[in-house]
Protein backbone atom coordinates (compact mmCIF):
# COMPACT_ATOMS: atom_id res chain seq x y z
CA UNK A 1 0.00 0.00 0.00
CA UNK A 2 0.91 3.71 -0.76
CA UNK A 3 -0.37 6.71 1.18
CA UNK A 4 -1.62 9.57 -1.58
CA UNK A 5 -1.48 13.02 0.18
CA UNK A 6 -3.07 15.79 -1.96
CA UNK A 7 -1.30 18.51 0.29
CA UNK A 8 2.64 18.79 -0.77
CA UNK A 9 4.59 17.57 2.82
CA UNK A 10 8.23 16.99 2.55
CA UNK A 11 9.50 13.82 4.62
CA UNK A 12 13.03 12.94 5.20
CA UNK A 13 15.03 9.94 5.84
CA UNK A 14 15.08 7.13 8.72
CA UNK A 15 16.96 3.22 10.65
CA UNK A 16 16.62 -0.14 12.05
CA UNK A 17 17.87 -3.70 11.65
CA UNK A 18 21.14 -3.50 11.94
CA UNK A 19 24.59 -4.20 14.27
CA UNK A 20 25.15 -2.01 16.81
CA UNK A 21 28.75 -1.41 19.04
CA UNK A 22 28.57 0.61 22.10
CA UNK A 23 31.11 3.48 22.40
CA UNK A 24 33.35 4.36 25.56
CA UNK A 25 32.57 5.45 29.16
CA UNK A 26 32.42 8.67 27.77
CA UNK A 27 30.25 7.80 25.39
CA UNK A 28 27.27 5.83 26.30
CA UNK A 29 25.10 6.33 22.96
CA UNK A 30 25.48 3.06 20.17
CA UNK A 31 26.65 3.84 16.74
CA UNK A 32 25.35 1.38 14.19
CA UNK A 33 27.80 -1.07 11.74
CA UNK A 34 26.55 -1.03 8.22
CA UNK A 35 26.81 -4.38 6.87
CA UNK A 36 28.66 -3.71 3.73
CA UNK A 37 28.92 -7.57 2.76
CA UNK A 38 24.79 -8.48 3.19
CA UNK A 39 24.24 -4.47 1.16
CA UNK A 40 26.67 -5.84 -1.46
CA UNK A 41 25.16 -9.32 -1.74
CA UNK A 42 21.43 -7.68 -1.75
CA UNK A 43 22.10 -4.61 -4.08
CA UNK A 44 19.82 -4.40 -6.85
CA UNK A 45 17.34 -6.87 -5.48
CA UNK A 46 15.15 -4.62 -3.25
CA UNK A 47 11.45 -4.83 -3.23
CA UNK A 48 10.86 -1.54 -3.74
CA UNK A 49 13.77 -0.66 -6.32
CA UNK A 50 16.32 -2.86 -8.82
CA UNK A 51 18.66 -0.02 -8.72
CA UNK A 52 22.13 -1.74 -9.19
CA UNK A 53 23.07 0.69 -6.35
CA UNK A 54 20.49 0.23 -3.95
CA UNK A 55 18.96 -2.13 -1.50
CA UNK A 56 15.38 -1.74 0.04
CA UNK A 57 13.66 -4.34 2.54
CA UNK A 58 11.03 -4.35 5.37
CA UNK A 59 11.48 -5.69 8.51
CA UNK A 60 9.50 -7.56 11.24
CA UNK A 61 8.20 -4.32 12.58
CA UNK A 62 7.35 -2.72 8.97
CA UNK A 63 10.17 -0.65 9.17
CA UNK A 64 11.33 0.12 5.41
CA UNK A 65 15.13 0.49 4.87
CA UNK A 66 16.28 1.36 1.65
CA UNK A 67 20.54 1.04 1.61
CA UNK A 68 22.63 3.01 -1.08
CA UNK A 69 26.23 3.19 -1.49
CA UNK A 70 27.91 6.26 -3.39
CA UNK A 71 31.74 7.34 -4.51
CA UNK A 72 30.82 10.88 -4.69
CA UNK A 73 30.44 12.88 -1.65
CA UNK A 74 31.45 16.65 -0.68
CA UNK A 75 35.31 15.69 -0.28
CA UNK A 76 35.26 13.89 -3.76
CA UNK A 77 35.39 10.55 -4.27
CA UNK A 78 35.67 8.97 -1.48
CA UNK A 79 33.37 5.53 -0.81
CA UNK A 80 30.44 5.90 1.64
CA UNK A 81 27.19 3.97 2.49
CA UNK A 82 23.56 5.72 3.55
CA UNK A 83 20.48 4.55 4.78
CA UNK A 84 17.04 5.40 5.08
CA UNK A 85 14.59 4.25 7.79
CA UNK A 86 10.87 5.27 8.23
CA UNK A 87 7.86 3.25 9.21
CA UNK A 88 4.79 3.53 7.31
CA UNK A 89 2.39 5.90 8.66
CA UNK A 90 4.86 7.40 10.79
CA UNK A 91 6.34 10.73 10.72
CA UNK A 92 9.82 9.55 12.12
CA UNK A 93 12.44 9.80 9.64
CA UNK A 94 15.64 8.12 10.32
CA UNK A 95 19.09 8.71 8.08
CA UNK A 96 22.26 7.26 8.59
CA UNK A 97 25.41 7.72 6.72
CA UNK A 98 29.02 5.33 6.75
CA UNK A 99 32.14 5.54 5.92
CA UNK A 100 34.00 2.93 3.63
CA UNK A 101 34.70 0.65 6.26
CA UNK A 102 30.96 0.81 7.36
CA UNK A 103 31.46 2.48 10.76
CA UNK A 104 28.63 5.54 11.38
CA UNK A 105 29.68 9.02 10.81
CA UNK A 106 26.81 10.96 10.57
CA UNK A 107 22.93 10.17 11.53
CA UNK A 108 19.70 12.44 11.36
CA UNK A 109 16.44 12.11 12.71
CA UNK A 110 13.28 13.76 11.69
CA UNK A 111 9.55 14.14 12.62
CA UNK A 112 8.36 14.76 9.06
CA UNK A 113 10.44 17.70 7.81
CA UNK A 114 11.55 19.24 10.93
CA UNK A 115 15.54 18.19 12.44
CA UNK A 116 15.19 16.60 15.92
CA UNK A 117 18.48 16.05 15.89
CA UNK A 118 21.77 15.89 14.26
CA UNK A 119 24.38 13.61 15.27
CA UNK A 120 28.44 13.47 14.29
CA UNK A 121 30.97 10.63 15.01
CA UNK A 122 34.55 10.11 14.66
CA UNK A 123 36.51 7.16 13.04
CA UNK A 124 36.48 5.26 15.87
CA UNK A 125 32.69 5.64 16.74
CA UNK A 126 32.90 8.22 19.40
CA UNK A 127 30.20 10.73 19.68
CA UNK A 128 31.52 14.12 18.51
CA UNK A 129 28.73 16.88 18.29
CA UNK A 130 25.06 16.30 18.76
CA UNK A 131 22.58 18.64 17.83
CA UNK A 132 19.32 18.39 19.62
CA UNK A 133 16.98 20.90 17.99
CA UNK A 134 14.34 20.15 21.00
CA UNK A 135 16.38 22.50 23.29
CA UNK A 136 15.23 25.17 21.16
CA UNK A 137 11.90 24.89 21.93
CA UNK A 138 9.96 24.78 24.82
CA UNK A 139 7.65 21.80 23.59
CA UNK A 140 8.43 18.68 22.09
CA UNK A 141 6.78 16.50 19.12
CA UNK A 142 5.71 14.30 22.54
CA UNK A 143 4.24 16.66 24.47
CA UNK A 144 2.51 18.47 21.76
CA UNK A 145 1.04 14.83 20.79
CA UNK A 146 -0.55 15.38 24.14
CA UNK A 147 -2.21 18.49 23.75
CA UNK A 148 -3.62 17.56 20.33
CA UNK A 149 -4.81 13.98 21.56
CA UNK A 150 -6.43 15.91 24.47
CA UNK A 151 -7.89 19.00 22.39
CA UNK A 152 -8.39 17.22 18.93
CA UNK A 153 -8.37 13.53 19.04
CA UNK A 154 -6.30 13.40 16.35
CA UNK A 155 -2.40 11.63 16.67
CA UNK A 156 0.36 13.36 15.00
CA UNK A 157 1.98 10.57 14.84
CA UNK A 158 0.23 8.53 12.44
CA UNK A 159 0.53 10.50 9.49
CA UNK A 160 -3.19 9.53 7.80
CA UNK A 161 -4.60 11.65 10.64
CA UNK A 162 -2.27 14.71 10.58
CA UNK A 163 1.22 16.21 9.33
CA UNK A 164 2.47 18.19 12.37
CA UNK A 165 5.36 20.93 11.63
CA UNK A 166 7.47 23.41 13.36
CA UNK A 167 8.77 27.03 12.83
CA UNK A 168 11.20 28.82 14.11
CA UNK A 169 10.26 32.25 12.58
CA UNK A 170 12.02 35.56 14.60
CA UNK A 171 10.28 38.14 12.94
CA UNK A 172 6.85 37.45 13.61
CA UNK A 173 4.37 36.23 16.45
CA UNK A 174 3.94 33.90 17.43
CA UNK A 175 8.05 32.79 16.76
CA UNK A 176 7.60 29.37 17.69
CA UNK A 177 4.73 27.19 16.76
CA UNK A 178 3.46 24.12 15.83
CA UNK A 179 1.18 24.09 12.73
CA UNK A 180 -0.73 20.66 12.07
CA UNK A 181 -2.69 19.35 9.31
CA UNK A 182 -5.59 17.69 10.07
CA UNK A 183 -6.00 15.17 6.90
CA UNK A 184 -9.24 13.21 6.58
CA UNK A 185 -8.53 9.27 5.14
CA UNK A 186 -10.05 6.22 4.00
CA UNK A 187 -8.90 2.94 2.78
CA UNK A 188 -10.07 2.14 -0.94
CA UNK A 189 -9.83 -0.70 -2.45
CA UNK A 190 -5.90 -1.39 -0.09
CA UNK A 191 -4.59 2.13 -0.48
CA UNK A 192 -5.06 4.76 1.45
CA UNK A 193 -6.32 8.39 0.33
CA UNK A 194 -6.01 11.35 2.17
CA UNK A 195 -7.16 14.76 1.54
CA UNK A 196 -7.09 18.02 4.00
CA UNK A 197 -9.58 18.72 6.62
CA UNK A 198 -8.37 21.70 8.36
CA UNK A 199 -5.81 23.51 10.42
CA UNK A 200 -4.18 24.93 13.31
CA UNK A 201 -1.03 26.67 15.04
CA UNK A 202 0.22 25.95 18.81
CA UNK A 203 1.98 28.70 20.52
CA UNK A 204 5.34 26.68 21.59
CA UNK A 205 5.66 29.40 24.22
CA UNK A 206 2.29 28.61 25.60
CA UNK A 207 1.15 25.09 24.39
CA UNK A 208 -2.44 27.01 23.44
CA UNK A 209 -4.24 26.40 20.12
CA UNK A 210 -4.49 29.96 18.55
CA UNK A 211 -6.69 29.47 15.91
CA UNK A 212 -9.51 26.98 16.94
Amino acid sequence: MREVFLIMILFFLIGCDGQSKTNDKNNPKKTRIFNIENFEKNKGKGKITDHPDMYDYETKDFHVVTQYGTTFTSKGHEKEYMENIDQKFSPLKYNYIYDQSGSLKHETMNFNNSIVYVREYDKNGKLIKDTNFDKSFKHTFEQIREIVLKEKKVDIYDTRQAVALRHDTPDAAPKKYYQIHVLKSELVEGEWYSQPNYSFLIDDETGKILNK
